[in-house]
């Protein structure tokens, strides 16, 4: 036995102990499991509440009881966060952790299948992420298993994929079941567990103000984020926040407007617009393209939108991809580029205004490094997203800005998005400086935009690359 051995079985009988002498941890009503044989229990519920708390429980519970399986492994569990870094974070090693509810558990370990939690009685959990598809391939691969906690649901980059493969491992066991702990996000799998349609699934809601036991400067913290807004309803009250009333965009104007990717046009021209995060947060970057000549009649207004005059054609926008990712610059620089050759665009425009000449040199480096030959533009704003954006959202609104498919986390934030709320909307950025690129709308002489010039000083970076 190693002395790293000894000291860790003295830190465990000590916190043994510990646990044995300090009071027990009580649930809130909203943290106690429901009765019965339940194939899944979202706890669905604003931030603070104490979800994560409730499922580390639970997890324990079900380690501490009856073995599901045979042999010296009695259960093998999954615990699956947005990144690796937060199952280990928050569902492990933090104040609401597994190891904060059991002493008996140790953990991350660094196993030669990846980051596990191991218990005295021989039970282990396996970590994984979901924030790329080499994650969903991961999970594809990571075993049986007889429970899974899925933390922080909503957060899941890739969500429908890692929920399928979750879904597919979850076979152990005489009741193989999940739990999630999650803040909604207006995503259609989340949409269907609070509307009951996911099979043998229980709900449990509850809001910020259902925990006694959140610190008072967190919850003064997070109402001076979210305290009047209609993103509280989210954030504080656990509620799908489906809409802003103040955002640009509304999801029926989204859905009315919306093609198939096989019934997009020939395009006459494609862009890739990159927002850069200035060093946090995503990075937009959303492919879209511009029609020829399209008639009027050929894609109906939605409801609501302004009356046209004598029928003409005009261009069409067409959305086509969003690969906006959070990664190293090298990492978005090479992704960037990578959307560039996959729909074989005639150019990347990139805003400038964060980073300076650095976003330029990210994405030339990336470009090289894979020996592509593309123009780089560049864009420095010159006045506020909003008003960006507006000449955008009115251009949707006349039926001329399309999305070809689905792009749920780009139409939230269309969807939910507007000034005061403080936070940089990196994917609605994206995309709208490829309208503007693109001379689907431009500026009239008193710097609004209009539908048709720029908001933007323009500049090609570098020419074109070899």
């Amino acid at each position: 036995m190693t002395t790293e051995d000894r000291a860790h079985i003295a830190a465990r009988a000590a916190a043994l102990l510990g646990a044995q002498l300090a009071p027990r941890w009580k649930p809130l009503p909203h943290q106690i499991p429901p009765p019965g044989n339940w194939y899944g229990w979202a706890l669905i519920a604003g931030r603070g509440a104490g979800k994560t708390d409730a499922c580390a429980e639970y997890v324990a519970r079900h380690v501490a009881g009856p073995a599901c399986l045979p042999g010296a492994v009695p259960h093998w569990i999954g615990i699956i966060a947005p990144t690796l870094g937060d199952a280990a974070t928050a569902c492990v090693e933090g104040p609401s952790g597994i190891l904060a509810h059991d002493p008996s558990a140790r953990g991350p370990i660094s196993a030669p299948g990846g980051s596990v939690v191991r218990w005295t009685n021989g039970s282990q959990a396996k970590l994984f992420g979901t924030d790329s598809p080499g994650d969903v391939e991961r999970l594809r691969a990571g075993g049986n298993t007889c429970l899974i906690w899925a933390e922080e649901l909503a957060a899941w980059r890739h969500l429908d994929a890692a929920w399928d493969q979750m879904r597919f491992g979850l076979r152990s066991g005489p009741r193989p079941h999940w739990v999630a702990s999650t803040t909604p996000k207006p995503k259609p799998l989340i949409k269907k567990l609070v509307a009951g349609a996911v099979a043998n699934t229980v709900l449990t809601t509850g809001t910020t103000y259902d925990n006694p036991h959140l610190p008072e400067h967190i919850r003064q913290a997070l109402e001076e984020s979210y305290g009047g807004t209609q993103l509280g309803q989210q954030e504080l009250l656990g509620l799908i926040m489906d809409e802003d009333k103040n955002a640009l965009w509304t999801r029926q104007v989204i859905d009315a407007t919306r093609v198939r990717a096989a019934d997009v046009p020939d395009l006459i021209r494609i862009t890739v617009g990159v927002d850069p995060s200035g060093g946090a947060g995503e990075q937009g970057i959303v492919v879209a393209g511009k029609s020829g000549l399209i008639l009027p009649t050929l894609h109906p207004m939605p409801e609501g939108a302004p009356a046209a005059g004598t029928p003409r054609p005009e261009h069409h926008g067409y959305v086509l991809a969003d690969r906006s990712c959070h990664l190293s610059p090298d990492g978005w620089g090479r992704r960037a580029v990578q959307a560039a050759v996959d729909w074989e665009a005639d150019d990347i425009v990139v805003e400038r205004n964060y980073g300076g000449d650095m976003a330029v040199a990210t994405i030339r480096a990336a470009a090289e490094a894979l020996g592509i030959d593309i123009p780089i533009r560049t864009v420095t704003a010159t006045r506020g997203k909003k008003v960006r954006a507006e000449p955008v959202s009115v251009l949707s609104a006349r039926g001329r800005w399309h999305h070809a498919g689905e792009f749920s986390e780009l139409e939230d934030q269309m969807a939910t998005w507007h000034e005061e709320l403080g936070w940089s909307p990196d994917r609605l950025d994206g995309s709208v400086w490829t309208a503007w690129h693109n001379k689907l709308v431009r500026t009239t002489q008193s710097g609004r935009g209009s539908l048709g010039g720029d908001l933007a000083r323009k500049q090609i970076a570098g020419g074109r690359l070899r």
